[in-house]
């Protein structure tokens, strides 16, 4: 019978469709596991041993958010194991989370993103923060883009196949998609076309990244990984982007698509945000990426006042008698 261990390198090596960050947590939340409770094997593991994985994950200094997603993961994976493999009767990995209180969601301000962009490097940065911005696009799928993608007045989402000046990609979705172009970043791709060569088609990378990513494809080393993130030093130029604009870092690029998200949900149906960003669930989009803003509060403040403002107050001689001392 097999380990742990076993199970989740034929999880990962049969599953090579899954998302970089769904196998990595497969791989991770399998290993903790088999630390916790020892490399077992699957037919051996207990409900009970669930238990103690959730104890071990917070007692090793995880976040109970954290820790809900390996428990998550791990059951994913014993899971393959029942209704695929046959291995088990049913999973015994128990899915039964700690209670995480959500934090609100942070988006950026106009004048935030006006900071930002008057700290841009270059043209290149300049392009993508604002694609970012208008577009809602994830940080792959702006280093992704393609000169040919921005037609009939909009940005697709589209997967890519390998070719001689290119390299296979797929959205995080696995869906088509567009967004409204809109002039300014027209104008800045437009800028980008005249500086790069005419056989870059990327407009997103520099001439060596692009290079690079040819040669690592040539040689049979560009992993999907890399495919996802062509520029390796993409966090590290935002973060100096947001230290040079308000002295420290307040937010990620991830942070510009929840912010397109909130001002499209003021003007569109919860459906067609979904159906722009990319979300399968709308749950994940109104959880997740909506931020509450001022105005709506106030406009919430106003609306909740004027449904109870023919009522009978008994609180009204009491505020007169505080007014009054």
């Amino acid at each position: 019978m097999v380990t742990i261990t076993t199970l989740c390198h034929q999880y990962l090596g049969q599953n090579l469709w899954l998302a970089d960050g769904t196998q990595q947590a497969a791989e991770r939340s399998c290993k903790y596991l088999a630390e916790a409770i020892g490399n077992k094997r699957i037919d051996r593991v207990h409900p009970m041993d669930s238990e103690t994985y959730k104890g071990w994950l917070l007692k090793t200094g995880r976040s109970k958010a954290t820790a809900n997603l390996y428990l998550r993961s791990v059951h994913r994976v014993f899971q393959w194991a029942v209704e695929t493999l046959g291995l088990l009767p049913e999973n015994p990995i128990a899915v039964r989370q700690f209670r995480v209180t959500a934090t609100p969601v942070r988006v950026y301000t106009d004048e935030e993103f006006s900071r930002m962009m008057r700290c841009v490097p270059d043209s290149r940065w300049a392009a993508m923060l604002l694609i970012g911005r208008s577009t809602g696009l994830r940080r792959a799928e702006v280093l992704n883009l393609r000169f040919e993608n921005v037609r009939d007045g909009c940005i697709w989402v589209e997967p890519k196949r390998r070719t001689i000046d290119g390299w296979e990609w797929e959205p995080k979705d696995h869906e088509i998609r567009r967004v409204p172009l809109v002039e300014a970043v027209a104008d800045a791709l437009a800028v980008r076309r005249r500086e790069l060569s005419p056989t870059q088609p990327y407009p997103n990378l520099t001439p060596r990244q692009y290079e690079r990513m040819l040669e690592l494809q040539s040689a049979g080393l560009l992993t999907r990984r890399r495919r996802n993130l062509p520029d390796n030093n993409f966090r590290r130029t935002f973060l100096s982007i947001q230290r040079a604009a308000f002295g420290r870092q307040i937010g990620d690029f991830h942070q510009l698509r929840k912010t397109y998200a909130t001002d499209m949900i003021d003007v569109l149906p919860v459906h067609s945000v979904a159906k722009l960003t990319g979300h399968a669930s709308i749950r994940t989009l109104v959880t997740h990426y909506l931020h509450s803003r001022e105005s709506s509060l106030e406009i919430a403040r106003q609306k909740a006042s004027e449904g109870i403002k023919n009522a009978p107050h008994p609180f009204a001689q009491f505020r007169k008698e505080v007014l009054c001392g």
